[in-house]
Parts: C-alpha cells; sequence; structure tokens
C-alpha cells in the first residue's frame, strides 16, 4: 500500500539525540521507524479494552497494530512538535520543485543510459539546469539551490539512482571535461 505521507524533519539538540542513540543502542535498533515501532509495542499502555478493540480492527482489516498505530501516534507527536516550533514543515513550493526535479533527473539518466559511453555526463547542476532549459515546454525552471540540495542529496528524495549510475559508467566530475 503505497500512501503520501508528510515529510518531516526533527531539530534535536545534542542532549536529545544522544538520549535516542543511546535508546538505539540498547535495542538494537537501527532506524527511527524501528524506534517508534518499539515504543508503541513495548511502552504504550492502554487498557484491555482498548486493546481488544485494536486487536479486532487489526484482524478484520488484516493488518498490524503498528500499521494501525503509527500513522495515527505520529500525527499526534508532530502536531506537538511542530506547535512547539521543533519540527518546521517543509514549504508546499519547496516540496513540489523538488519532487519535480526528482522526474527530471530520472529522465535525464535514463536519456544519458541511451548515449554510448563516451557521451555519457556525470550529472552536475549546470547540466540538469540547462536540461530544464532546453526542455522549458516540458518543465519549469527550478532554482540553483533547490538543484544543489537535491544532487548533494540533503533532501528527502532517493537519489541513489544517480550514484549508481555514476558507478555503473565510470563517471567522476571530470568525466565532463573529456572532448
Amino acid at each position: 500500500m503505497n500512501r503520501n505521507r508528510k515529510q518531516w524533519t526533527l531539530s534535536l539538540n545534542d542532549e536529545l539525540e544522544n538520549e535516542i542513540n543511546n535508546y538505539k543502542k540498547m535495542y538494537n535498533l537501527n532506524e527511527n521507524k524501528e524506534v517508534l515501532s518499539h515504543l508503541l509495542k513495548n511502552a504504550l499502555n492502554l487498557s484491555t479494552n482498548t486493546l481488544n478493540s485494536i486487536n479486532k480492527i487489526c484482524d478484520e482489516f488484516q493488518i498490524t497494530r503498528n500499521d494501525l498505530l503509527s500513522p495515527i501516534i505520529e500525527k499526534h507527536i508532530i502536531k506537538t512538535l511542530k506547535k512547539d516550533g521543533v519540527v518546521k514543515e517543509k514549504n508546499k513550493h519547496t516540496l513540489k520543485a523538488e519532487n519535480e526535479l526528482l522526474e527530471v533527473l530520472k529522465n535525464i539518466v535514463e536519456e544519458n543510459n541511451k548515449k554510448p559511453s563516451k557521451e555519457k555526463k556525470f550529472i552536475t547542476q549546470s547540466l540538469v539546469n540547462n536540461y530544464l532549459i532546453m526542455h522549458s515546454d516540458k518543465y519549469k525552471l527550478k532554482s540553483m539551490p533547490v538543484i544543489r540540495r537535491v544532487l548533494a542529496g540533503l533532501t528527502d528524495i532517493d537519489i541513489n539512482f544517480i550514484k549508481e549510475y555514476h558507478q555503473q559508467n565510470n563517471l567522476t566530475i571530470n568525466s565532463n571535461l573529456r572532448k
């Protein structure tokens, strides 16, 4: 089941980050989702009636407790953290630009994979910008900071396909300088 979820960023002070990392080590957890799941299973004390109702819903819809409760608890936590100013929601325009840029990057990689190896290029900020200019009838231009942020991997967008493309074709930034 593929759901559109809002991405969120959590600003941690050193003390809270250390606490979370210690919790991960103590319970041998790697990802933040595992921490949330562990908390749900081990730290959430519900009444028997509530647990029975949850189990009935899980059986009826054939889902796990985690699948049922995580979105509800996550929504409440995010709402609380936003109210406290800890979580800052991404600007909607930035999010839209990053998602549109993902499509552009996939097209660039796909087109470059069809070219002979001598014509393949390392994907840079300027290459992406030039591609957007050449295909302005199909795509809106993106600001250079958005392109830079996405290519640097500083967003929630998974750009591993670009790294794989570079590795498979032995491309570096200097590859674009060859004749």
